[in-house]
């Protein structure tokens, strides 16, 4: 054979194995492809792995490869992948430069990250349908340039410590802390709930329950799941509750009657047993995810997180109000301020009312999920701010909840990245919401001591702004009130058959936070039954009402008006200051300036008799100021029912 004849074989030979080499590339790689769509990610790393050692020009396997790692969280090698990929084609589909900068921004290289970017940045279409994706570069940039600056903040708190009586080798997360900071609720999928026992594929998940923890002794105690109806076979979780842990929001998903695919529920505590969960309908949800409730103390608002149409990206946060029926109203996202291009949730509104703390990984930060808060001010949404480390760390902090005290609860994968843990944390001064006191007690029965199902309702005294309305719990009489620092507030408490009891409240801007009992008896509504009105202010050694007793006569009005038949008698007292002629000529005209309003707003003159007794009928001691305070006072008796 000549030469130019053994070269042709050669050349043939070396043509059949290249083939052969690229087939069995090309064969790896659609293996790799299954893989992915079975979901064993670690096998299809493999197998594209395997295909570009035979075939380093596989620009398709580098392209997956490194998508795959990205799945797995394995970013240096899902760099590496797309920057073997660049090299392969620089002209590959755009978006791998956008995932090659996601890497190095998980691997902290930002200055390289964004190099990247402004690559997809040159390289994507600048046209009007493109413009979600500029939003999306911008906000990568920031972080990019941002987050350096973050990450070189002081230390401003202790380190975080996760909770051992709670946490469990399965994912525990989503908490909340009631306001006194004596019981944590949270989500957790292990063994143990309203668990699928013949699903064979659990390992450490066992579908989502709504547990609760109580603290006691400074130690928390064993974790209990929420009984039926709450939690189901099904996924429940993601529970907020009011301040009076009387009215629960939570997350129920794959129910037949659902509108998406998981949707809010809400539920009443009657007594002791929680009422069927009510889903909230598609004026609230959606066809999307719509999940991670939290609900204002008031009971009056809800901010929750959805993935639906028409927001910034990913998840973003919304806001719903009830509406003068009593209806929940449409949702309204909370803005580009607070929403970003990337997931934004996990909100939790402070008992402040105005302090939203929320989970992003849109705004510069440590990495993964960061925990931020934002202020409403005069009816907008602060800059948010990131609330710092130890409590946010390069893994993904979120699912924040803080008590009254400023004790600090959140869900944290620092410890484990495929698993989350619950940890426990004391907020600097700085971070913790506005000063709040907690009004508490037990409304019962004056005559026998019976609790009672009561309304409890706060006002501004000073506007007569209607601001709350709870209730009492049915079994136990029960309630909460937390009331914000900065207003003047009235708390009343009336129950059908009984008297109202009102006790007034002023908080100062700069009033540290405190705990308030307050237990009220109602008396009932017979002959003889005598109250005190606390809330009736006149000027000092004047009969005139001052602007401040309107809400509580007003509650006299409406009392009258409900029981046509009753007569009452108001009576006028004073403290011993003065002369006894004096006290009692005092003490007569305040009783009729009081008959007057009422006979104003519509009450017949002959049911209202008004008869000043001076300081003739003392309750306390008028050696002190709070017991003078007490005796200058106003009562109704009932004299014919």
């Amino acid at each position: 054979m000549n030469s130019q004849a053994i070269k042709a074989l050669t050349f043939a030979i070396l043509c059949s194995l290249s083939t052969l080499v690229f087939a069995q590339s090309s064969n790896y790689y659609r293996q790799a492809i299954q893989a992915l769509n079975t979901g064993d990610l670690n096998l299809a790393v493999t197998k594209f792995q395997e295909a570009i050692k035979l075939n380093t020009q596989n620009q398709d396997a580098w392209y997956y490869l490194g998508m795959t790692l990205m799945r797995l969280e394995q970013y240096q090698q899902a760099a590496f992948s797309f920057k073997k990929l660049e090299a392969v084609n620089p002209n590959y589909k755009s978006w791998f430069y956008f995932e090659t900068a996601k890497a190095l921004i998980e691997l902290g290289k930002f200055s390289a990250a964004e190099t990247y970017l402004q690559k997809f940045e040159a390289k994507r279409s600048k046209g009007p349908k493109h413009t979600t994706t500029k939003h999306l570069i911008k906000n990568r940039l920031l972080y990019s340039q941002i987050s350096p600056l973050i990450r070189d903040l002081p230390v401003t708190m202790k380190e975080p410590l996760p909770i051992d009586a709670i946490n469990s080798l399965s994912n525990d997360y989503m908490p909340q802390v009631n306001p006194m900071g004596n019981r944590l609720y949270f989500t957790s999928v292990r063994k143990g709930g309203f668990n699928r026992m013949d699903d064979s594929t659990n390992t450490n998940n066992w579908g989502e329950d709504v547990y609760f923890s109580t603290l006691e002794n400074e130690s928390w105690s064993d974790p209990v799941a929420l009984p039926a109806p709450i939690n189901s076979i099904g996924n429940d979780f993601g529970s907020a509750f009011t301040a009076d842990g009387q009215t629960m929001v939570f997350v129920r998903c794959g129910d037949e009657n659902s509108v998406g695919n998981c949707d809010l529920y809400i539920t009443q505590l009657n007594g002791t047993e929680w009422s069927e969960p009510q889903n909230m309908g598609n004026v609230v949800n959606s066809e999307a995810w719509d999940s991670q409730p939290t609900i204002s103390s008031d009971g009056n608002r809800i901010i929750f997180a959805s993935s639906r149409e028409g927001g910034y990206g990913g998840m973003d946060l919304y806001l719903i109000e009830k509406n003068y029926l009593g209806f929940w109203g449409i949702p309204q996202n909370l803005g580009s301020t607070v929403n970003t291009p990337l997931n934004d949730n996990s909100p939790y509104l402070a008992a402040d009312g105005k302090t939203l703390y929320y989970a992003t990984g849109g705004h510069p930060g440590y990495g993964g999920m960061d925990i931020f808060y934002t202020l409403l001010e005069s009816g907008k949404w602060s800059k948010p701010a990131n609330v710092g480390r130890p409590l946010n760390s390069s893994g993904d902090d979120t699912n924040f909840t803080i008590s009254a005290l400023g004790i600090a609860y959140f869900a944290s994968s620092r410890l484990d990245e495929s698993n989350y843990d619950i940890f426990e944390v004391e907020l600097p001064d700085h971070l913790k919401p506005k000063p709040t006191a907690v009004v508490q007690g037990v409304v019962s029965s004056a005559k026998d001591g019976q609790p009672l199902d009561a309304w409890v309702v706060v006002e501004d005294i000073n506007s007569s702004e209607l601001l709350a309305i709870n209730k009492s719990n049915a079994t136990t009489g029960e309630y909460t009130v937390v009331l914000p620092a900065g207003r003047h507030y009235s708390v009343s408490a009336n129950s059908d058959g009984f008297f109202f009891y009102s006790q007034s409240f002023e908080l100062p801007k700069d009033t540290s936070y405190q705990e308030i009992t307050k237990d009220i008896a109602l008396e009932p509504i017979e002959k003889g039954a005598k109250v005190v009105l606390n809330n009736i202010f006149f000027e000092v050694g004047r009969a005139e009402l001052k602007p401040i007793s309107y809400v509580e006569l007003n509650k006299a009005v409406e009392l009258l008006e409900n029981n046509g038949s009753m007569v009452i008698e108001v009576g006028g007292h004073t403290d011993s200051q003065g002369s006894d002629e004096q006290n009692l000529k005092l003490s007569q005209a305040r009783a009729n300036s009081v008959k007057d309003y009422l006979v104003l707003a519509g009450i017949v003159d002959t049911r209202i008799r008004a008869k000043g007794y001076g300081e003739s009928q003392p309750i306390a001691d008028n050696t002190t100021s709070e017991g003078r305070a007490s005796n200058r006072r106003t009562e109704f008796v009932i004299i014919e029912f």
